[in-house]
């Protein structure tokens, strides 16, 4: 399937296609293995038993990732924006459930690229194999992170990591979910997230507005989470 010039250019600016030649990434997009499908708002991309044996990279929209937990609520795990790539979790290995669900939050284009095309771009160009472990050493730390600040973290360590993957930082963006809903996903009291609110806000490194949050400075922010 043929990408635009614009789609092109975002793919040549991810993760998984650093340094790799236009040439072989024009190549990969023109695969009959490579597929392009549109998501209306609020439909399921990835679900439990519905998913496919594919990588993903988001070229438009938002899409939302979250994991039930033990109390049955759906937790958070992160937000995926153009260039965010998913699907690893099943791409080589034979679980018959998926260990997420991916929403979208409104009009999205994501292009796929099957196991057979993503086995046949790591043996034939090195670098793309060297771009895939390191974003799956990433994702190790990624939810590694998670599980700790989940299990062992302040509420403020948590509430920081769930506006990091979650709230873009520089524009007022309304929260994703309601606070007491919020409060049971990071698991802490309504009193004790309404407290790290305040302390973010009073360090500036956010401003809130009623159900709305800016990020004023991730960097600042992520120490938070140290």
């Amino acid at each position: 399937m043929k990408l635009s010039a614009a789609q092109m250019n975002l793919l040549r600016q991810t993760s998984l296609f650093y340094a790799v030649p236009e040439t072989t990434i024009e190549k990969i997009a023109a695969s009959d293995d490579c597929e392009i499908k549109q998501y209306e708002k609020f439909s399921l991309v990835y679900g439990k038993t519905e998913f496919s044996r594919s990588l993903g990279i988001v070229l438009f929209g938002n899409l939302r990732v979250t994991k039930g937990n033990a109390g049955g609520h759906a937790m958070i795990m992160s937000t995926l924006g153009p260039g965010s790539i998913f699907g690893a979790a099943a791409l080589f290995n034979d679980e018959t459930e998926y260990a997420t669900d991916i929403t979208a939050l409104g009009e999205s284009e994501i292009v796929f690229f099957s196991q057979r095309l993503v086995g046949r771009m790591m043996r034939f160009e090195p670098q793309i194999a060297d771009n895939y472990v390191k974003y799956l050493s990433e994702r190790i730390l990624f939810l590694n992170k998670k599980i700790y600040l989940l299990s062992s973290g302040t509420a403020e360590q948590r509430l920081a990591s769930f506006l990091l993957d979650n709230v873009p930082e520089g524009s007022m963006s309304e929260l994703p979910m309601p606070l007491n809903m919020l409060s049971l996903a990071l698991n802490v009291s309504r009193a004790s997230l309404y407290r790290a609110f305040d302390s973010l806000t009073q360090d500036g490194v956010i401003e809130k507005e009623g159900k709305k949050v800016c990020i004023n400075n991730a960097e600042r922010l992520k120490k938070y989470m140290r």
